[in-house]
């Protein structure tokens, strides 16, 4: 079963994007690091963990994907996912958003899932307000560690990483 999403194209493209990108698009291949971008604390962990990941703890290995730029534009950040030969979707919670919207312009594409909140397990709630900034970055962190450990460094690669639903909405 499928939603039909519309979605208006646009001439040109960003330079910025379009240049990390094309400095990204290496051989061997970054692995591919997209995210929950959600509006929820759930999102924003899963969000910051993913700049952790490529900014910080691994950018020799990985490239942070730009979700909005890759599922509505064909180009370079949707080219960065297309040609990886690894690509991992943080994703916030069990609705899985940044997988699912780019299997729906990848049909192909089977990245690694990684449940943000299986790893941290705490049931935090919907509103980024309600969270403190230190705890969002302690969790993001955990998250972010934990993936460059097993799955950018270490080479494990379940079907769906974090093990099973920790929280209340699954």
């Amino acid at each position: 079963m499928y939603e039909e999403i519309r979605i208006a194209k646009v001439d040109g493209y960003c330079d910025r994007c379009e240049g990390y990108a094309q400095k990204n698009l290496t051989i061997p291949t970054k692995i591919a690091i997209m995210s929950c971008e959600g509006g929820c604390s759930r999102g924003e962990v899963s969000r910051r963990a993913a700049n952790l990941i490529a900014h910080k703890l691994s950018p020799e290995k990985t490239v942070r994907i730009c979700l909005g730029g890759a599922f509505t534009k064909n180009g370079g950040q949707r080219e960065l996912v297309r040609k990886t030969h690894k690509a991992i979707a943080i994703e916030g919670c069990f609705i899985d958003c940044s997988s699912r919207m780019m299997r729906g312009v990848i049909p192909e594409l089977t990245p690694l899932i990684v449940r943000a909140d299986a790893i941290y397990k705490k049931d935090l709630p919907f509103g980024i307000d309600e969270v403190s900034d230190e705890e969002c970055n302690e969790l993001a962190k955990m998250v972010a560690e934990e993936i460059v450990a097993k799955y950018v460094i270490g080479d494990a690669a379940p079907a769906t990483a974090g093990g099973s639903p920790c929280c209340s909405c699954s």
